[in-house]
């Protein structure tokens, strides 16, 4: 049945307009460049250390992981974490309304 109003899509959600598939590209296409930046950066300070202590590619190889490692975390925490926060929302808000049940 229609209630005659349709449902609007979440934030961040895409809607199938150009619009919202531009957002997710641009959404997407910032983490992979936040991954690059951040193995770049690192990877580069490990070599600046690595050159003024002569432990060649020791904290390159350290920095570049930990700068992988930090940007995996951001993409994860916005993709995974945030998507949970926004579909136990989703859920609470529904319960309130008095529509819907719990995983029944």
């Amino acid at each position: 049945m229609n209630s005659g109003r349709e449902a609007e899509p979440r934030p961040g959600e895409d809607d199938g307009s150009s619009s919202g598939a531009l957002r997710q590209m641009g959404r997407f296409g910032g983490h992979g460049i936040t991954i690059g930046v951040a193995t770049a950066l690192f990877a580069w300070l490990g070599n600046l250390l690595d050159e003024s202590i002569g432990t060649a590619p020791l904290f390159v190889i350290l920095g570049a992981t930990a700068g992988f490692a930090g940007g995996f975390y951001a993409m994860y925490r916005d993709l995974v974490l945030r998507a949970d926060d926004e579909s136990s929302e989703g859920r609470e808000k529904t319960r309130r309304r008095g529509g819907g049940t719990d995983d029944v």
